[in-house]
């Protein structure tokens, strides 16, 4: 899963404008890196839904990128 949100994080950077399918239904969405303040608001949020990635976060030297989806539409 990791792998997956990197790659998709690296493929948004270039695109950021995408589609997501939520709850079966197609929304358009704006994508962008979350910067400093806003990692550090999410972040607890994130691993406290899934511990996986703060226990990743430990063993990484390099920081996980959060990637934010607003929706367009």
């Amino acid at each position: 899963m990791l792998t997956l949100l990197t790659f998709l994080g690296r493929n948004l950077q270039p695109h950021p404008d995408a589609e997501l399918v939520i709850y079966g239904r197609r929304r358009k969405v704006h994508a962008h890196t979350a910067d400093h303040s806003e990692r550090a608001e999410l972040w607890p949020q994130i691993t406290s839904a899934y511990q996986g990635y703060a226990n990743y976060q430990e063993r990484t030297t390099r920081e996980i990128p959060v990637v934010i989806c607003e929706l367009r539409d």
